[in-house]
């Protein structure tokens, strides 16, 4: 009677680890596809203009509808409130913008992707 006991907690174990590992597997697949179909900003370039300002070009997808905005990240991590937003987009945006003295990143933000890029080096 132990050794069936024992036998049929060894094989619930099993099935619960195995449900376990599966369950963590397809959750993680799934968030690989989202992630993989969800990406709306193709590319973000930083580029500071003679006068002081930091250039930004985004480009996006053809016929996006979302709103998109663009704000810096102070040090210590705090996000400021947007320099520049919009709604729906033709495809790509440049835009010119004055950065704060303390500011360390560009956040570039649409509903399903947020991209925090680190501000280039001034030259």
């Amino acid at each position: 009677m132990i050794e069936t006991g024992a036998a049929a907690l060894v094989v619930t174990l099993a099935l619960v680890g195995g449900y376990v590992v599966l369950k963590r597997m397809a959750r993680q697949m799934r968030k690989g596809v989202d992630l993989a179909t969800r990406q709306c900003i193709e590319e973000v370039t930083l580029q500071w203009l003679e006068d002081g300002r930091l250039r930004v070009h985004v480009d996006l997808p053809r016929g996006l509808t979302d709103r998109l905005t663009i704000a810096f990240e102070r040090k210590g991590g705090t996000l400021e409130k947007p320099s520049f937003e919009t709604e729906g987009s033709p495809g790509s945006i440049d835009a010119s913008l004055d950065v704060p003295s303390d500011a360390n990143a560009l956040v570039v933000e649409v509903p399903s992707e947020k991209l925090f890029r680190p501000l280039p080096p001034r030259t």
